[in-house]
């Protein structure tokens, strides 16, 4: 989307948004903010944040905080939800962190954490995620889709077992599994969420590499799958972020009812996630999707590949900020 196309479409939705709420702006005692997902609002992900994170602050605020939902990507186009946050359109958004990387560059090295969120918050991650999203105008919430460590697979209609089994292989990916995809030696096809499935349907790629499962499932895209290597990777990049002016307007009171909420909603939403990935997971199995394991040294071929050529990439890219959120991770 060109600079211009993109101002003309803000202005517009902040001129209509202004109509009804005002964002971080009391009305008779009631601040009202506006969220936006980089999902539609029927997905499964966009409903389950909004019924366990949104409604309980809603209703907890009792009143003095009210949070609505004000569009999907056919309102903010997946990539453009963090402009669309950092212009104070919308308030707080749920978006992909590698989307919105360059706005606050070197954010998506979180990907690479391998602790829950609770740990993240006591170990020092989550105050220098904060600190990072912060030097740009943007606040860290936390995670809205905490489960199990590593989060992702790849999807494949071919099986791989060794090495060279990669080499050829066309492998479609949004943004943050690139660097690995490389580095195994296939080949990276560029494709947005909504093209997963036609061009595993079209045999444009050979799979697609850094998708939870329940996302894989409720696009329906295990019907063209065959095979996953059940060895899972890297931690979500979905981010709820805040802006920072929006947050800075809240009272002391309203900060901490979002807050303790989010660390509630982290901690309580892990079991959940995990039992939806788990459904999903006996879902392909049934449709015939084909699980199996590489046998040890190619599981750590596989491992190093991917982890080593990620940090390397952000490393590369972003230096220090990367390298210091490095050495947070354990050793």
């Amino acid at each position: 989307m060109t600079r211009l196309k993109f101002f003309l479409i803000a202005t517009c939705i902040t001129f209509s948004l202004t109509i009804f709420t005002v964002p971080g702006v009391s009305f008779a005692g009631e601040v009202v903010l506006n969220w936006a997902s980089f999902l539609p609002r029927s997905h499964p992900e966009t409903v389950s944040l909004q019924q366990a994170l949104f409604d309980k602050i809603n209703e907890r605020g009792k009143g003095k905080l009210v949070i609505k939902y004000r569009g999907g990507p056919e309102t903010f186009p997946a990539r453009d939800i963090g402009d669309a946050l950092g212009n104070g359109i919308v308030d707080i958004a749920s978006a992909l962190v590698t989307f919105y990387q360059a706005i606050v560059p070197g954010a998506a090295a979180s990907r690479l954490s391998p602790y829950l969120p609770a740990e993240e918050r006591k170990n020092g991650v989550y105050d220098y995620l904060d600190a990072l999203h912060q030097k740009y105008g943007i606040k860290y919430l936390g995670r809205p889709n905490p489960g199990r460590d590593t989060y992702f697979y790849t999807y494949l209609t071919k099986k791989v077992e060794k090495p060279e089994d990669f080499k050829g292989l066309r492998l479609g990916a949004a943004g943050s599994a690139r660097p690995a995809v490389l580095a195994m030696g296939a080949s990276v096809v560029t494709l947005k969420l909504s093209e997963y499935y036609s061009a595993m349907e079209k045999h444009l790629v050979d799979g697609i590499t850094a998708v939870p499962p329940a996302a894989w499932v409720a696009w329906g895209c295990h019907e063209k799958t065959k095979f996953i290597p059940d060895h899972p990777y890297f931690q979500s990049t979905g981010m709820l972020i805040m802006n920072l002016k929006s947050w800075n307007k809240l009272p002391k009171d309203l900060q901490d009812l979002i807050m303790n909420t989010m660390r509630k909603y982290e901690v309580e939403r892990v079991p959940v996630e995990i039992a939806k990935a788990e459904k999903a997971d006996e879902t392909m199995r049934k449709a015939g999707v084909q699980f199996y394991k590489f046998s040890p040294e190619m599981a750590k071929w596989y491992h190093d590949k991917i982890y080593n050529s990620s940090w390397q990439d952000e490393e590369k890219r972003f230096g220090s900020v990367v390298t210091n959120f490095r050495k947070l991770m354990p050793h």
